[in-house]
């Protein structure tokens, strides 16, 4: 078992707090009403909603929005000269005088037209003054008096940015929904949709706020919160396991960031998820998200203005290094640069170049860097981890301290995945010496251990070949038997079934034998163990004498594997089994490929039932043939007295006497002549 176990470092995401970054300012569309300029920090005070003061000393007589001073008009009504004056007071940043003339306004003039205004600024003079009290009040008084004013969308932004500068993010996002959908400035309908979508981030309804996100990220230009929305919404992307979305929201602000440090960050980050999605297909690598990986991650350690994020970049083209074997290289540029390298990911970066230089077989560099780990990282996961490494490599080097090394690890670890993989080590390294009597008990604990189910299958797998090596039956049937039933996926299963028909073989259950045996065939076409199955059932059927089974089964294994080892022993007993069920013509065939296959074993055993079998069948030019040709390699063959018999007195009763003599005299010589 091997693995890179260096875990990735999570740069915190930059994002702005609400306590420091206030929504900006929500004014009204109205002529001589200056607009909003949405900013995520707060600006400074507007100009004049409706007039401007040309001096100190004339804030009592209003202006024209133009800034004209104009004579005042025996038509104007006193309610109209004191929002004048209260407005003037206002474009003056006078809030603190503009207060009570806004408030002599309302409580004066009950119908006037001009009241959404005046209250909207009266909320607006007592937020600059930050009595955010009074300013909540006064802007919900134009939520709940004038909500189909065009003053109800920036007070509803007002609303919204209180609450979200006390955190109550769950009371502002109505409000800045509700501005979103009621402004009619688009800068500020933007402002609120951003901040719309803070609130459901901050909520933890991040589904919503990836949506309002995008929103935002897609409004056209001007639009400064672009580049802290696809922030936003990478991380939020990230998190919810969506890498490939990440991924184009990091690339498209390293390109389009404006600031170039956030730039160089979201190059990094882009990089980082890259190397993740280089391996999303089934294991393969995707060249082209490789190459992607590197040129960012590369972008990133170059930017100057990159801070922090350089050496995370560092970090990042390491592990992609060692991701795609590069091990010589990851050791050469941690030598170059690991004074760069930040010190929270110190420990990480060592652990993959002990792995490098264990890959690479340089076991005591690599024992010499894990030891440093543990000593200057006690109680970091990677020093566990580099622990577990170092007994990888004595387990490679073939270093006879494993297993004591393994029992101290296991002293001070002895729970946990990293405890079983150790175990497993041992009982590898045991297996490796051929003492299977000490590695099974140890695979047997594994089976239920806090491995990867492939590791359990492995240890599963194992024990079964340990009680194979022993000899042991029962126990081979019932390790492959757990096997089989916990891990029905596993490639060895072929194996197993072949194993456990073997050992039911040993016990002389048969039955249960080709039945596995029957599984193994019906489900696998194309696994190794196909051939040795086919010729093991054939056999089993010829210990239940089921000479069709056996008939099927090796003519089965001849068709699929002609040139098979078993194929002069499929052959032979074919042969057999037709001549002794007295087929004699299927029979002459089948041993003469077996004798033709493997004369040394089977050219005495097929030549004698050839022999018979054209007896029987009277060819007598054919059986004189092959008894000549029988006689001829070994003058001592022993041919039945019977056989020499006849043909003796068919060549005497054709008068062929010379021949005649020849069969006679070696039935005359036959010890079994009577």
């Amino acid at each position: 078992p091997d693995r890179a176990s260096a875990q990735r470092p999570s740069p915190e995401v930059r994002r702005a707090q609400p306590v420091e970054e206030s929504v900006p300012r929500a004014l009204p569309v109205e002529q001589d009403t200056p607009t909003p300029a949405p900013r995520p920090r707060r600006p400074e005070a507007k100009a004049a909603p409706a007039a401007t003061a040309t001096t100190t000393e004339a804030a009592e007589e209003p202006s024209s929005p133009s800034g004209h001073q104009e004579a005042t008009t025996e038509s104007e009504t006193p309610e109209k000269r004191q929002l004048d004056y209260a407005n003037a007071l206002f474009a003056r940043k006078l809030y603190d005088l503009a207060v009570p003339e806004y408030e002599k306004f309302l409580g004066q003039s009950p119908n006037a037209a001009g009241r959404p205004s005046a209250q909207f600024y009266l909320a607006e003079c007592y937020r600059s003054l930050n009595r955010s009290s009074a300013a909540r009040t006064s802007f919900q008084a134009v939520l709940d008096q004038f909500a189909e004013s065009e003053f109800a969308g920036p007070a509803a932004y007002g609303v919204g940015e209180i609450s979200f500068t006390a955190k109550d993010y769950a009371g502002a996002l109505p409000l800045f929904h509700r501005s979103a959908a009621k402004s009619k400035e688009p800068a500020l309908a933007l402002s609120a949709r951003y901040f719309e979508a803070r609130c459901l981030e901050n909520l933890d309804r991040k589904d919503e706020a990836i949506n309002a996100y995008l929103q935002v990220i897609d409004a056209k230009n001007p639009n400064p919160f672009r580049d802290d929305a696809r922030l936003a919404a990478g991380s939020i992307l990230l998190v919810r396991g969506r890498k490939g979305d990440a991924f184009h929201q990091y690339e498209a602000l390293a390109s389009e960031a404006g600031k170039p440090a956030l730039k160089a960050e979201a190059a990094v980050r882009a990089g980082l998820v890259a190397i993740d999605l280089q391996q999303a297909d089934k294991g393969k690598v995707d060249k082209a998200m490789t190459d992607k990986a590197i040129a960012l991650l590369q972008k990133g350690r170059a930017a100057a203005e990159g801070g922090r994020w350089r050496a995370i970049a560092q970090v990042g083209l390491l592990r992609l290094q060692y991701a795609s074997g590069q091990f010589t290289q990851v050791i050469s540029d941690y030598k170059k640069g690991q004074e760069q390298i930040p010190e929270d990911a110190r420990a990480e970066i060592m652990l993959l170049v002990g792995n490098s230089h264990r890959q690479l077989g340089h076991a005591s560099e690599a024992d010499e860097i894990y030891r440093q780990i543990v000593a200057k990282y006690p109680g970091r996961e990677e020093a566990k981890d580099a622990q577990y490494q170092r007994l990888i490599n004595l387990y490679n080097a073939n270093d006879p301290a494993l297993l004591t090394e393994v029992d101290s690890f296991l002293a001070a670890n002895g729970t946990g995945e990293r405890a079983d993989q150790a175990r497993l080590l041992k009982a590898e390294a045991l297996y490796k010496q051929r003492n299977f009597a000490a590695a099974a008990p140890i695979y047997a604990e594994l089976r239920s251990s806090q491995l990867s189910p492939k590791l359990r299958a492995e240890a599963a797998y194992k024990l079964g070949w340990c009680y194979v090596q022993l000899k042991d039956a029962m126990r081979t049937i019932e390790a492959f038997a757990y096997f089989l039933k916990a891990f029905p996926d596993n490639p060895q299963v072929p194996s197993g079934l072949r194993q456990r028909a073997l050992a039911y073989e040993t016990t002389k259950n048969y039955s249960a034998a080709i039945d596995d045996l029957n599984v193994l065939l019906a489900n696998y076409p194309n696994v190794r163990e196909r051939e040795a199955a086919l010729q093991q059932r054939a056999l089993l059927f010829g210990q239940q004498n089921d000479s069709v089974g056996l008939i099927e089964s090796f003519q089965q294994l001849l068709k699929e594997f002609p040139k098979s080892a078993a194929a002069a022993q499929a052959n032979y007993l074919l042969g057999k089994t037709a001549f002794e069920a007295k087929n004699y013509k299927l029979a002459l065939p089948a041993l003469d490929a077996a004798r033709k296959m493997d004369r040394q074993q089977y050219g005495t055993l097929a030549t004698l039932r050839i022999i018979s079998s054209e007896f029987y069948l009277r060819d007598r030019a054919a059986l004189a043939n092959e008894v000549n040709g029988f006689l001829s390699a070994d003058p001592n063959a022993q041919v039945p007295s019977e056989i020499l018999e006849w043909l003796g007195l068919e060549f005497y009763n054709e008068k062929n006497f010379a021949a005649a003599d020849k069969y006679l005299s070696l039935l005359g010589k036959s010890e079994n002549a009577a």
